[in-house]
């Protein structure tokens, strides 16, 4: 094995392993999921086609748009993919929507950005989730996540189309880092890294399809969320599309609630 090539096995281990301990892992058990586990990665507009039947896939970062019914997809970002895991004996009674038929045995959409994946061979998976209740219960978190976000982002609701673009945004937000110049002492321009917190990957359509909503609909809720200073509103030659910067977080909240 070369120098590269054993520097970037043991990156991606490295990586592997901080996923499954952000869950609450123990050691042995993180250990156990590293050395049977591998990354894969998709880049940006890439076809999502993975298959579950050999395989459960775990999205560590990125934003994907998934397919899960004729006509309905999800949103995703750092979530638990694969629907055939949660249908097996070893993870019994948890939530699972009706695959499209034509694509059973896969999970099947779009990557919204480059995208992180852990790719864990259902057998193995399947083994250490009987012999290790860690594990089990890991899943089983996951599984519950997956179905909570369901229910409060993409079921019927009541909630107004503002309400519904805001809760949307606000859980695909996250914090990033950019260069910008801005105004230093004596008049003079200088160079500065801030931190905004974005919303990023999916366009209007991609947010009106998996809301049922429509695109002029979609278009005017982030419209008005932009007057309400809940989005910020972008400046002559910033970048506009597939990008969501949050002015005010709490306010794009309470405008998710109904306030």
């Amino acid at each position: 094995m070369s120098v590269y090539t054993f520097r970037k096995a043991s990156q991606e281990a490295t990586a592997i392993a901080e996923f499954f301990s952000l869950h609450g892992l123990p050691t042995d058990s993180v250990d156990a999921l590293a050395d049977v586990s591998r990354l894969r990665r998709r880049e940006r507009n890439r076809p999502l086609t993975l298959g579950l039947s050999r395989a459960a896939y775990f999205l560590i970062d990125g934003r994907v748009s998934e397919l899960v019914q004729h006509g309905k997809t999800r949103l995703w970002r750092e979530v638990m993919l694969f629907e055939a895991v949660s249908n097996t004996v070893f993870f019994p009674g948890t939530y699972s929507e009706r695959a499209q038929p034509s694509y059973m045995g896969f999970t099947t959409g779009m990557c919204l950005s480059r995208c992180t994946f852990v790719e864990v061979p259902n057998t193995k998976l399947a083994s250490l989730a009987m012999n290790d209740p860690a594990i089990a219960l890991m899943l089983a978190r996951m599984a519950t996540k997956r179905h909570n976000l369901t229910e409060q982002l993409y079921t019927a609701s009541r909630a107004t189309p503002v309400a519904r673009v805001a809760a949307i945004l606000n859980y695909l937000a996250e914090t990033t880092r950019r260069n910008a110049i801005k105004p230093g002492p004596n008049g003079t321009m200088v160079m500065t890294r801030i931190e905004e917190l974005v919303a990023t990957g999916p366009s209007q359509a991609d947010i009106a399809d998996a809301l049922c909503l429509g695109r002029a609909t979609v278009e005017k809720a982030i419209s008005e969320l932009r007057q309400v200073k809940a989005l910020k509103a972008f400046r002559p030659g910033e970048r506009a599309n597939r990008c969501y910067p949050i002015e005010d977080q709490h306010r794009l909240r309470q405008i998710s609630m109904g306030a």
